[in-house]
């Protein structure tokens, strides 16, 4: 649903830009057939209101960025500055060709457009930071070199065609092709990226503004040295072009914002991006450019400049040299797209083979749930129902040890079957207490106690063999917790451990304290938890023993959360770590 509506909304941009660019290159047609006053109607407003709505555009969602704190502000903000270096810069040469006397070089205007450059590559190398890790270095080596391609013949002649004069002028003469070159290098970056992993529409629309407005460039100091430029010239649409671009990518920014405020989140790189954006949308639109480049140049080079030999060589130079970027940058594109096809198969492929996993393990999930809800509804009732009796039977026992124990002549035999009974109800008891302590969630009864005696506490209740050692380094570390209820946590890891060593051992229980929690290690010398088993043993009803419930550690695990702690297993040697804040509540 949010694919349709994202390629929605690129159509409904992309028809009124092809329309706009049609409009301002059929404008452009009247030059051979209008005066240079005639034509200023036409040239005057085109570089006033245009620019002027990019500044507007552009001002409109940095200002909107800014007030949602959106990591894109400060790329924006360069943006912003640079289109309004555009605008003072177009208005300034439009001063000088309608009102004010001579063309100076250099002159303010000048100052202005060299200005935006630095801003508008700081604004391409921070819109590309999330990506720029994925960049290989083959695809920097390509920008760098097709934009030396650029430079080389600029630089050269425009200081052929400026030599001799102030070395201000010498300065800002060749500034152009340099900055103009470096601003190139992230723009290629980023349309070669489209072919490798895609990016939303409205990007797209800017890195071929800014590719267009570099070829322009070039265009345009060829045009100026060889005296061929006037007001009207081919190039100067091609400005119109990067302008529209710019504003209609914004426009297409914002629209997506309006409808799905997630996406301002990555604005322009997302692993969610499909890489059908370039095949729908950025072939055509290259090909309606360079056709309409195409034809303007031509009219102009039949029209208005035959017999000029320099100057049309120059053109044509300036339309091969376009062809060539636009050419690679299509075929590098149209190479890919069978292998892009390819990968997003394998994507979806992996995408639906994974949520069809998801869907199995939720299944089974609650499957297990409601097994275990009735499991626990029913073991609760049993094992309360058990607890009358085997008080009943613990009794009848203590009162036959002590009437066996007043004899004149107590019966061993005797002592031995009754040991027996007493040790199974001990059994018994201690899986109910499993059961029970499993299902029952009450309340916390918060206290501050010393982990140390709460430890000890836990100990004394425990029959300890002769061959186990236990050892519990003093300290005197606090904590705010339920004693009643970590009572038994600690008892079943003790427990567990005395279990884990059928001949002997050590047990040591550790406590140190971070920041704001306290760490219980409990470690013993036993035969350690088989890896496949690791991850769980805290799982309701697993067990490896006989006569395990698989609730115990289970229930640990239920106090230990309810405390807003953590507890682990490790093996060698084997370890149950536990964490609790030091405060609770």
């Amino acid at each position: 649903m949010m694919k349709n509506k994202h390629e929605t909304d690129s159509k409904k941009i992309l028809i009124p830009l092809i329309l706009s660019l049609v409009g301002f290159t059929a404008l452009y047609q009247l030059r051979p057939f209008l005066s240079d006053f005639e034509f200023s109607y036409v040239s005057f407003p085109a570089y006033t209101i245009v620019p002027a709505v990019l500044v507007g555009f552009a001002s409109f969602i940095t200002i909107k960025l800014y007030r949602r704190n959106h990591f894109q502000v400060k790329a924006f903000l360069m943006f912003t500055l640079g289109t309004v270096c555009w605008f003072v810069a177009e208005q300034i040469w439009q001063a000088y060709d309608y009102f004010w006397d001579g063309e100076p070089f250099p002159s303010e205007a000048d100052i202005f457009y060299i200005a935006s450059y630095p801003l508008f590559t700081a604004f391409l190398f921070l819109s590309l930071k999330p990506i720029l890790s994925s960049v290989s270095r083959n695809v920097w080596l390509f920008a760098i070199g097709l934009s030396v391609s650029f430079l080389v013949p600029s630089v050269a002649a425009a200081y052929d065609d400026i030599y001799g004069e102030s070395s201000f002028a010498v300065s800002i003469a060749l500034a152009y092709p340099i900055m103009a070159s470096v601003q190139l290098i992230p723009a290629i970056v980023g349309v070669l990226f489209l072919a490798k992993k895609g990016a939303n529409f409205s990007w797209m629309l800017l890195l071929f503004g800014f590719i267009v407005y570099a070829i322009a460039d070039t265009f345009f100091l060829l045009a100026q040295i060889d005296g061929s430029y006037y007001d009207g010239h081919p190039v100067d649409v091609m400005y119109i072009y990067t302008f529209l671009l710019c504003i209609f990518a914004i426009q297409s920014r914002l629209t997506s914002l309006k409808h799905d405020p997630n996406e301002e989140k990555t604005f322009f790189f997302t692993e969610h991006v499909k890489f059908e954006t370039i095949s729908k949308f950025g072939i055509p639109l290259t090909v309606a450019i360079v056709c309409m480049v195409i034809l303007i140049s031509l009219i102009d080079a039949v029209m208005l400049q035959t017999g000029e030999e320099l100057s049309i060589e120059s053109l044509m130079l300036g339309i091969v040299g376009m062809l060539a970027v636009f050419g690679v940058i299509v075929i590098t594109i149209n190479k890919n797209l069978s292998r892009l096809v390819q990968m997003r198969t394998k994507e979806l492929t992996e995408q639906r083979d994974n949520l069809e996993n998801l869907v199995e393990e939720k299944t089974e999930e609650l499957l297990k749930s409601e097994r275990l809800s009735a499991i626990g509804e029913l073991s609760g009732r049993l094992a309360h129902d058990l607890r009358n009796p085997l008080s009943v039977i613990k009794m009848s026992v203590d009162l036959l040890k002590q009437s066996n124990a007043q004899s004149k002549s107590p019966d061993e035999s005797f002592e031995k079957r009754v040991g027996l009974i007493e040790k199974s109800v001990e059994r018994i008891s201690h899986q109910v207490d499993d059961v029970l302590g499993y299902v029952r969630i009450s309340p916390l009864k918060i206290s501050a106690v010393n982990v140390y005696d709460l430890i000890q506490n836990s100990v004394e209740k425990i029959n300890i063999p002769d061959d186990i050692q236990m050892n519990i380094p003093k300290n005197e570390i606090k904590l705010d917790c339920d004693p009643l209820k970590l009572d038994p946590v600690f008892i079943n890891l003790i427990v567990n451990a005395i279990q884990a060593m059928p001949e002997g051992g050590e047990i040591k229980i550790i406590v140190s304290e971070s920041h704001d929690s306290v760490i219980l290690d409990f470690v013993d010398s036993g035969i350690g938890i088989p890896e496949k088993d690791l991850d769980k043993v805290f799982e309701p009803l697993f067990t490896t023993k006989q006569k395990g419930t698989g609730l115990g550690l289970a229930s640990c695990k239920n106090i230990v959360e309810q405390h807003e702690g953590t507890i682990s297993v490790s093996n060698e040697p084997t370890t149950f770590r536990i964490i609790l804040p030091k405060n609770l509540g």
